[in-house]
């Protein structure tokens, strides 16, 4: 099995590595990331907000899927935003089956609420939140 490092990303690091010039959103300190590193590339991260719950973003480059991966970031993220005092954790997600994101999420225990963006995704929770 390969071995895959993870570690928390500092989003102002990366901001003022990409934006030098111009100052850094005050909401950006809000955000949490995680990232997946297999031989000195990133591989995987996933993004969420502490103080909305919402989670963000979550990718994982194709190669390396079905690994772990995906689920192993989620939950840091989750973990992350629940020790700044965030309680309800939320993901707006494809509500196209024939996507993987469909089946991944429901796989790993999160659940539709019932709500729906703007956009038609589905709005799910951990089964324990």
């Amino acid at each position: 099995m390969p071995s895959f490092i993870y570690r928390q990303a500092s989003l102002q690091d990366l901001w003022h590595e990409t934006h030098s010039d111009s100052p850094m959103p005050a909401e950006l300190g809000q955000y949490t990331n995680w990232q997946c590193i297999f031989e000195a590339q990133v591989i995987g991260h996933c993004t969420g907000n502490c103080g909305t719950g919402e989670i963000v973003g979550l990718a994982v480059a194709t190669m390396h899927r079905r690994h772990g991966i995906g689920k192993k970031l989620l939950s840091l993220v989750v973990e992350t935003i629940r020790a700044a005092g965030t309680t309800k954790i939320w993901l707006a997600a494809p509500s196209d089956p024939a996507l993987p994101a469909f089946g991944f999420y429901r796989a790993i225990g999160w659940a539709p609420t019932g709500d729906r963006t703007d956009g038609g995704e589905e709005i799910l929770e951990p089964r324990h939140n």
